[in-house]
């Protein structure tokens, strides 16, 4: 068997292919930066003279691209994605999704059943996974053990979407009507309806009001409004979960966006995914993860980076996650942020059970979340292994 794999600079990238290579499966390689993921010249030209070049049983990559399904397509090659990302939102999906030559997975169950509904008989769904070996040989030394400690701490960006700045426009009634969606979203863990409740009719009277204060260069989008709101969303849960912590503890935040308003949280700057990240999770007492609001059921790679690491996660609640994982056994989730903050307090002044939750949850992701099982999973579901 021999693979193509396209590679955008995916957190996994690296991972799939060494338990590719442990797996004794051949395959090349091309790094490249998509310009535009359903058209690219360049991409398409070399995609193509690779193809004629050599002999491939599949294209592999992490993430769905209409252009790779383009290509699959015309030349009758299988096509196999797996994403990390959620929701893939770009309207060219849609057209491409159906060719007979895709096998595309989906880590969020939640987006398959959409698909599935609407008849798609090429998705699959099929959880991320964790590469703990690799995760393993990290060591740290006592400089960086006194550099990463902290009692509590979270990677990730902080989704300011200016949601604010969209709403300007808008009258007392469509600032209600946002304003009142986001407040019950926000107090709802495990059920995503922001879909269900901006509509088309509600994306009209907004684009209409910028067209009637002149601003007819500004179109939204149903897609890319949900996801604004979303963002905006995960944006405050964040905040005001690390601004009601910082109160009482040690808070490190690690990510692109200063917090300047959040004065008592230490801001680190990004962390690197392969060197500093697994030493941040090592050495951080309490390891929050805030999922993006529009991730609906699936366990974000976050998540289980974590875990991987020995370090103890508290989580919001995702419905994948309690079907694998014991909340107070394997980790900690929580359905409010007064919940959180709880938890914090608990797990703080309960050292030894913490470090047992950690332990169990690193045993658990070794045992069901390696990367051999799952890609196991993609090229038996493709029937290029037994």
């Amino acid at each position: 068997m021999r693979l193509l794999l396209y590679d955008m600079g995916a957190y996994t990238q690296h991972d799939i292919m060494e338990t590719l290579d442990c797996m004794g499966i051949a395959y090349k390689n091309i790094l490249y930066k998509l310009k535009d993921v359903s058209r690219d010249a360049y991409f398409e030209k070399r995609v193509k003279e690779l193809l004629a070049q050599d002999s491939y049983d599949a294209v592999l990559s992490v993430n769905y691209y209409p252009v790779l399904a383009e290509i699959c397509h015309e030349k009758e090659l299988l096509y196999l994605s797996w994403s990390y990302d959620s929701p893939l939102s770009n309207e060219k999906i849609k057209k491409t999704l159906w060719y007979k030559t895709n096998y595309a997975f989906f880590f969020d169950r939640a987006e398959c059943v959409k698909y599935w509904r609407k008849g798609y008989g090429n998705v699959y769904h099929l959880p991320l996974a964790v590469n703990t070996g690799r995760l393993d040989k990290i060591k740290l030394t006592e400089k960086e053990k006194q550099k990463y400690r902290t009692e509590i701490s979270m990677v990730g960006q902080l989704y300011d979407a200016q949601l604010e700045v969209l709403m300007t426009p808008l009258n007392d009634y469509e600032k209600g009507y946002l304003t009142g969606i986001i407040e019950a979203q926000m107090r709802l863990y495990g059920c995503y309806f922001l879909p269900e409740v901006l509509t088309e009719e509600f994306l009209t009277r907004i684009n209409d009001r910028y067209e009637a204060l002149g601003q007819k260069n500004i179109k939204l989008g149903r897609e890319g409004l949900i996801l604004s709101v979303a963002k905006h969303i995960t944006h405050m849960e964040r905040l005001l979960l690390l601004d009601v912590l910082s109160e009482h503890y040690q808070v490190q935040l690690y990510g692109p966006d200063n917090p300047e308003k959040l004065s008592r949280v230490r801001w680190r700057g990004s962390a690197g995914y392969f060197d500093e990240m697994p030493r941040i999770f090592k050495q951080s007492r309490i390891n929050l993860n805030v999922s993006l609001k529009c991730t609906e059921s699936g366990i974000p790679l976050r998540a289980l980076d974590i875990m991987g690491c020995g370090g103890f996660l508290l989580t919001n609640y995702q419905p994948e996650l309690a079907e694998y994982f014991v909340d107070g056994e394997d980790l900690a989730v929580y359905t409010s942020l007064e919940e959180a903050v709880e938890k914090c307090i608990y797990y703080l002044e309960h050292e030894e059970e913490r470090r047992q939750i950690a332990q169990n949850g690193y045993r658990k992701v070794c045992e069901q979340f390696g990367y051999e099982d799952r890609l196991r999973t993609i090229l038996r579901t493709a029937g290029l292994l037994v």
